[in-house]
């Protein structure tokens, strides 16, 4: 049980900064969607073509690495 509430603590933690992300670097006004697109995906119900999607989990992989680092 603890595992699955560290897993989702993460996946949250992740979730928000994404939102963060999308906020600072393109606008505000494209946070709803970028959330939304995240739960999507994460749900594995698909957000586009193939060239959207390869972007949007790019820019995923991005928050990543500045999470990290």
């Amino acid at each position: 049980m603890k595992l699955f509430k560290a897993l989702k603590r993460k996946r949250n933690n992740l979730r928000d900064e994404v939102a963060k992300w999308v906020e600072r670097n393109i606008s505000s006004e494209y946070v709803d969607e970028a959330l939304d697109k995240y739960d999507k995906i994460n749900r594995g119900i698909p957000i586009g073509g193939f060239y959207e999607t390869a972007v949007f989990v790019d820019m995923v992989e991005t928050v990543k690495a500045e999470i990290k680092g």
